[in-house]
C-alpha cells in the first residue's frame, strides 16, 4: 500500500463559481441556451424561453451568476463548464467566488460585459451592465479570485 509522502503548501482557496461562506443563498436552475455553453462564475440573463433558459451576459434580464458544479469536474473531455442545454445552477442572492480581471477592493461596484458575462469592478461603460446591489466583498489583484455579494439586484447599461 502506498502512502502520501508530500503535501502542497499552496492549495487553492477556491475556484470561480464556488459559493463562499455559510450564508443563505438563493439559487435557481435554468437550461443553458448559448451554443458555446457557460463557464462558472459569469453573469447570465434570461434566454428565449424566459422561465426555462439562460444565456451568457445579456444587456437585459439579468438572472444571476453561474455556480460551479461538481458534476462537471473531471469530465472525460476536460470541459469544466455547463454545456448547451445542460441545467445550470444560478446564484441570485448570496456570496460567490469570481475572477476579477482588473482587481477589486471591498465595496467596489460590480459590472459585467454584455457579450461574455465576465464580471469586473468599476462603473459600466458601453457594452457593459452595472449590477446595482452587488459589491465586491473581498480584495483581489488583477486576474485573481474575489467574493461578490449579490443582494437586491437591479441593472443599468453602461454609457
Amino acid at each position: 500500500m502506498s502512502a502520501q509522502l508530500s503535501y502542497s503548501t499552496n492549495l487553492r482557496k477556491a475556484f470561480a463559481g464556488m459559493l463562499a461562506d455559510l450564508h443563505n443563498h438563493d439559487i435557481i436552475s435554468r437550461s443553458i441556451e448559448t451554443v458555446a455553453g457557460a463557464d462558472f462564475g459569469i453573469a447570465v440573463s434570461r434566454g428565449t424561453e424566459k422561465d426555462k433558459q439562460a444565456v451568457i451576459g445579456g444587456a437585459t434580464g439579468f438572472l444571476g451568476i453561474t455556480v460551479r458544479s461538481l458534476g462537471r469536474e473531471n469530465t472525460s473531455n476536460d470541459t469544466v463548464k455547463y454545456s448547451k442545454t445542460e441545467t445550470a445552477g444560478i446564484l441570485r442572492q448570496g456570496y460567490i467566488y469570481v475572477v476579477c480581471p482588473s482587481g477589486c477592493n471591498p465595496g467596489d461596484p460590480v459590472n459585467y460585459i454584455d457579450a461574455t458575462g465576465i464580471l469586473d469592478s468599476g462603473a459600466a461603460v458601453a457594452g457593459e451592465t452595472n449590477l446595482t446591489g452587488a459589491i465586491w466583498d473581498t480584495t483581489a489583484a488583477a486576474g485573481e479570485l474575489a467574493v461578490i455579494r449579490l443582494a437586491g439586484i437591479s441593472t443599468t447599461a453602461g454609457a
